[in-house]
C-alpha cells in the first residue's frame, strides 16, 4: 500500500476535490495486472502509472482522468480490456484510456515514422485528457531514460524535443515543456549541458543571495508601503533556454542578463499595474525589455507582465507580475482551467482544445510528412496580434499578411480580396503584419480569386489550403466544363443528345470499370486526358449500330399514320404499343408512371422506348428538341385487372425529426404487404425549414394502391406531406 499512500499524500498536498476510492479502486486494479511486469530499471511496473498520476495530480487534474492515467497502460500490457475498464469507471474513463493507449510505441527511424506521429497527433487532438496524459507518461519516461539503450535514448530525446516538449509550450504547460527539454538536452548535447550545469553552479551562490535580498527590497515597496497583498519569489532560467541563447545565438554565458528573475502574484489584474508601477518608480526599465501579456494574451492562454529592470548593484533582473489564477495557467496551461472559472465549459466528453483541433483541420490534406513537419512549425511559431476595423483582437503567426487576415475572416472574403489597409494606409498584401496593426480588407464581387502566386504570401496553413482547396475547385470546374464540350460535339454527329449519351450503358460501365464517381469526375478526367475520348465514343457508336438493328428503328421514325399497322402489341409489362413489335420498354426513373397514370413513349436510340407520364417535365423538353421520338402507348387493361405486374415506384416523405419516424413508416408500408426495396433519409430545408426528406422505393401494383398508402403515411404524426 506504498504507491497507494503516495497519491494520497499527493492529492492532499494539492488540495484537489476528487474521488478518491475510485482512484484507489483503480490503483488496485492496475497493481493487480501489473503484477510481475517490471520497468528496464528493474522497478515494479506499477511505478510508471503511479508516477504519471502524481504528475496528474500535480496539475490539479479531475478523477476520470487521474483513474486514466493509472489505467493507462493496462489495455496494452495486460489482459484487462476497454470493456472492463467502462464497466467499473464509466465510458469517460474508458474513452480517454483508448485514446493513450493507440498512441503507446511509436517507431522512430522508419519509413511510416511520420505517418505514427500523424495518427498520434490527430488520436491526441480528439480528447483533451489524452493529450495531459501522453505529455505526463512522456516526462516521466523521460526522468527514466537513463535504463535505455543508448540509440533509443537518443531517439526518444529528439522525439521529445521535436513534438512533446513544444506541444507542452503550444498547450502553455510549462512546467512539463521546461523539463522535458532540460532532460532531452542531458542526451542530445551531454557535453554542453555539463559546461552549462558547471557554468550555473559556478555563481549559483550568489545570484541566490543578490535575488534573496533583491525580493526583501521589492517586499519593503510593495508590502509595506504600498500595503499590497502578495506572493514574491525567485526564479532562475532553464539549461535549455540557455543553451539556446548561447550555442544558437552565438552569446557569452555572463553576458546573459536574465538568467535570474522575480515573480510577483497579486491578488487582482488592477494591482498588476499597480506593482509595475511602483517598480518602474523605484527602479531604472531597460528599455525595450516589457512586455504586456495581460492585455494581449500569448497563444496559449498566457498572461502576465515582463519588465526588465536595472536592480541592486547594476544588475538586470526581469519581474514577472500576475495573478494567482494567470500564474497557474502559466505553469500548467489549459490543465490549470480544471481548476478555475472555465472548468464548467469543458465537458467530461470530447475536450478538445481549439488551437490542437485547428490545426488538425487544416492539415488535413497534407501527406503524412508534410503535416508533421507543419505541426512542428506550428508549434514553434510566435504571434502576432492585430486588429479589425471593428476593433476586435485577431491572433495571427508571425510574419502574417493582410492576406492571412482576409482568409482567417471567411473565406469569400479571402477569395474577393483585391487590395488591404494598414492602419488607414494602402499597403501591398505581402505586408508583414505588425503588433497593434488595424486591418481592413478591401473587396470585390468581381475579383478573380486567388493565383497560385497568393501561395507565397500567405504563411498560415489555413490560408494556404483555403487558396490551394480554391484553386483545386477552380480547375475542376474549367476542366469540366471543358470535358463536357468535348462529349457534346462527339455525340451530336451521333445523334445523340448529351442526356442521352449519359444514360448509355456504355458510358455507366466505363464510369464502374475505371472506379470514376461521377460524369462530371469523367468530363475532368477527359480534359486531363486521362480518359481517351474517341475510345468511348467508338464503344458507343458500335453500341448504336447493334441497337438499330434490334429495333429497326428507322421503321419507327418513318411509317406515316396512315400507313402504320393499328394492330396494337403487347409486353410484359402490361403496355400496349400502337404498330410495334418485339420492342425494349423501360419505365423513366424522374416520373416512374404507374397504371393509372396518363402515359406516353419517347423512341430512344440506345435503350428502346421510354415510358413517362404526358405531365412528365424532362418529356416535354425532350419532346421539343425532336417531336419524332414521341409515340402512342396504353396500359393493357386486361392485365392490369389481373394486376399480375409490380412496377418499382419512387416518392418522398417530408416529416419533423423525431425519433423512430422511420419505424413508423416501414411497419406501415409492411402491414400494407407491399415490398419495401429501398429508403434512406437526409436533413433538407423546406421553404425556410428543417425537414426530413425520406425517400422510399416500392413495388406496387398501381396507382390506387399508392394513394391508399399516401392516406395512410398522412395520419402518422410528424408527417408533413408526401410527394412524387
Amino acid at each position: 500500500m506504498e504507491y497507494i499512500r503516495k497519491i494520497e499524500e499527493e492529492i492532499r498536498k494539492n488540495r484537489i476535490n476528487v474521488d478518491l476510492e475510485k482512484i484507489k479502486n483503480a490503483f488496485l486494479l492496475a497493481e493487480e495486472s501489473h503484477q510481475g511486469q517490471y520497468r528496464k530499471s528493474g522497478e515494479d511496473y506499477i511505478l510508471h502509472p503511479v508516477e504519471v498520476a502524481k504528475i496528474l495530480i500535480e496539475m490539479k487534474m479531475d478523477t476520470d482522468t487521474i483513474v486514466a492515467g493509472i489505467l493507462h497502460d493496462i489495455v496494452e500490457d495486460t489482459l484487462i480490456t476497454l470493456a472492463d475498464i467502462k464497466y467499473n469507471f464509466g465510458e469517460n474513463v474508458a474513452e480517454i484510456v483508448d485514446g493513450v493507449t493507440k498512441l503507446k510505441t511509436l517507431p522512430n527511424g522508419t519509413k511510416d515514422q511520420y505517418e505514427n506521429i500523424r495518427k498520434m497527433i490527430l488520436a491526441m487532438s480528439k480528447n483533451l485528457s489524452v493529450v495531459i496524459i501522453k505529455l505526463s507518461d512522456r516526462l516521466h519516461n523521460m526522468r527514466t531514460l537513463k535504463y535505455m539503450p543508448h540509440a533509443k535514448q537518443i531517439a526518444i530525446a529528439r522525439e521529445t524535443l521535436d513534438i512533446y516538449a513544444p506541444l507542452a509550450h503550444r498547450l502553455g504547460i510549462a512546467k512539463i515543456k521546461w523539463e522535458l527539454e532540460d532532460l532531452c538536452l542531458s542526451y542530445l548535447q551531454p557535453e554542453e549541458y555539463q559546461e552549462l550545469k558547471r557554468l550555473v553552479d559556478t555563481k549559483k551562490e550568489e545570484r541566490e543571495i543578490y535575488v534573496k535580498s533583491t525580493i526583501e527590497e521589492l517586499k519593503k515597496y510593495i508590502i509595506g508601503e504600498a500595503k499590497l497583498k502578495v506572493t514574491i519569489s525567485g526564479r532562475f532560467k532553464h539549461f535549455y533556454s540557455i543553451y539556446k541563447k548561447m550555442y544558437e545565438k552565438g552569446k557569452e554565458f555572463d553576458d546573459i542578463y536574465d538568467l535570474m528573475g522575480i515573480r510577483i502574484i497579486a491578488e487582482t489584474k488592477a494591482e498588476c499595474y499597480h506593482i509595475l508601477g511602483i517598480i518602474q518608480s523605484k527602479y531604472q526599465p531597460v528599455p525595450g525589455r516589457f512586455k504586456d501579456y495581460i492585455s494581449a494574451p500569448k497563444a496559449n492562454n498566457y498572461q502576465s507582465i515582463h519588465t526588465t529592470i536595472i536592480g541592486p548593484k547594476g544588475k538586470f533582473i526581469e519581474m514577472q507580475i500576475r495573478t494567482e489564477e494567470m500564474n497557474s495557467i502559466a505553469e500548467d496551461g489549459i490543465a490549470a482551467h480544471w481548476s478555475y472559472k472555465e472548468k464548467a465549459n469543458i465537458t467530461k466528453k470530447d475536450q478538445v482544445y481549439g488551437w490542437l483541433k485547428g490545426i488538425i483541420e487544416t492539415q488535413q490534406h497534407e501527406n503524412s510528412q508534410e503535416f508533421v513537419e507543419e505541426f512542428k512549425q506550428e508549434l514553434i511559431r510566435e504571434s502576432v496580434f492585430v486588429f479589425s476595423p471593428k476593433g476586435d483582437i485577431v491572433e495571427l503567426v508571425s510574419g502574417a499578411t493582410p492576406l492571412d487576415f482576409a482568409f482567417y475572416i471567411h473565406t469569400d472574403v479571402g477569395c474577393k480580396c483585391i487590395g488591404s489597409k494598414v492602419n488607414g494606409k494602402i499597403v501591398p498584401l505581402e505586408y508583414k503584419l505588425k503588433n497593434g496593426d488595424k486591418v481592413e480588407i478591401i473587396t470585390s464581387k468581381n475579383a478573380k480569386g486567388p493565383g497560385n502566386d497568393w501561395l507565397n504570401i500567405v504563411v498560415t496553413n489555413g490560408a494556404k489550403n483555403k487558396i490551394r482547396k480554391w484553386l483545386k475547385e477552380k480547375k475542376y470546374s474549367e476542366n469540366t466544363k471543358l470535358g463536357k464540350e468535348l462529349i457534346e460535339k462527339e455525340a451530336m454527329k451521333l445523334g445523340l443528345t448529351l442526356r442521352e449519351f449519359e444514360e448509355d450503358v456504355v458510358v455507366k460501365k466505363h464510369l464502374e470499370k475505371h472506379n470514376i464517381p461521377s460524369i462530371d469526375d469523367f468530363y475532368f478526367q477527359l480534359a486531363e486526358k486521362r480518359s481517351k475520348i474517341n475510345v468511348i465514343i467508338g464503344k458507343i457508336k458500335i453500341s448504336i449500330d447493334k441497337e438499330k438493328e434490334l429495333l429497326n428503328l428507322s421503321n419507327l421514325t418513318e411509317v406515316s399514320n396512315e400507313k402504320r399497322d393499328k394492330t396494337s402489341k403487347k409486353n410484359d409489362y402490361g403496355i400496349v404499343i400502337d404498330g410495334t413489335n418485339n420492342t425494349l420498354t423501360k419505365f423513366a426513373k424522374c416520373c416512374t408512371p404507374l397504371p393509372g397514370d396518363s402515359v406516353v413513349g419517347y423512341v430512344t436510340k440506345l435503350t428502346g422506348i421510354t415510358i413517362h407520364r404526358k405531365d412528365c417535365v424532362n418529356f416535354k423538353n425532350m419532346v421539343k428538341i425532336d417531336k419524332a421520338r414521341e409515340i402512342e402507348v396504353n396500359w393493357d387493361s386486361s392485365m392490369l385487372e389481373k394486376k399480375l405486374n409490380k412496377y418499382k415506384f419512387t416518392f418522398n416523405v417530408f416529416t419533423k425529426d423525431r425519433p423512430n419516424i422511420l419505424m413508423d413508416i416501414v411497419t406501415l408500408v409492411s402491414n400494407h404487404k407491399i415490398n419495401l426495396v429501398s429508403i434512406n433519409s437526409t436533413e433538407i430545408n423546406k421553404d425556410g425549414n428543417r425537414v426530413m426528406k425520406i425517400k422510399l422505393t416500392i413495388d406496387i401494383s398501381d396507382k390506387s394502391e399508392y394513394k391508399v398508402l399516401v392516406n395512410n403515411i398522412l395520419k402518422i404524426k410528424d408527417i408533413l406531406s408526401v410527394e412524387r
